[in-house]
């Protein structure tokens, strides 16, 4: 009777692990890293617009690095601090779960408005106000942005240095 039992058991055994492997073969596998994602599930980009794509490195403890970034535009800028008006919206991909990030603006720019001394403009990133993010690092997905052509991401990779919480006096 116990060698019944045990055949039936091994039985048992070799039909389960013969279904997972079964069922295995047929399910989509977790990217390894943010170049095995295809980018035929996401739209493509309206007239006027234009696709970004931020593929990170894969790296050593990512959990404890972090992704600020920043949409803006290369302009010509003065003493004055700058900043265009936009907001940044997160999407999900249907059926995936993926996010991607739009960039909705007019191109209109704020300023403050001193006095500069001549010969004081130049070429400078300015940011999208208030559209800045920061994200947990993730070399296995890649960031997707689609923002107006004459607008562009940038991005920096960082460790959090020690953080506190302010108390009361």
């Amino acid at each position: 009777m116990s060698a019944l039992k045990l055949i039936s058991t091994a039985t048992l055994f070799l039909i389960s692990s013969t279904l997972m492997q079964t069922t295995m073969a047929g399910s989509p596998t977790v990217p390894v890293n943010s170049a095995e994602v295809s980018l035929k599930p996401f739209p493509k980009p309206h007239a006027g617009d234009k696709r970004l794509v931020i593929r990170l490195p894969a790296r050593a403890n990512e959990n404890a690095l972090l992704v600020r970034v920043t949409p803006g535009k290369l302009s010509q800028v003065d003493c004055n601090n700058q900043a265009y008006a936009g907001t940044l919206e997160t999407k999900t991909l249907q059926g995936w779960g993926y996010d991607f990030y739009v960039l909705r603006t007019q191109g209109h720019a704020m300023s403050t408005m001193m006095a500069c001394p001549p010969n004081s403009s130049r070429t400078a990133f300015v940011p999208v106000a208030g559209a800045e993010q920061t994200l947990s690092y993730n070399s296995r997905m890649p960031l997707i942005y689609y923002v107006p052509k004459d607008f562009n991401v940038q991005y920096e990779i960082f460790v959090p240095q020690q953080r506190g919480t302010a108390k009361p006096e």
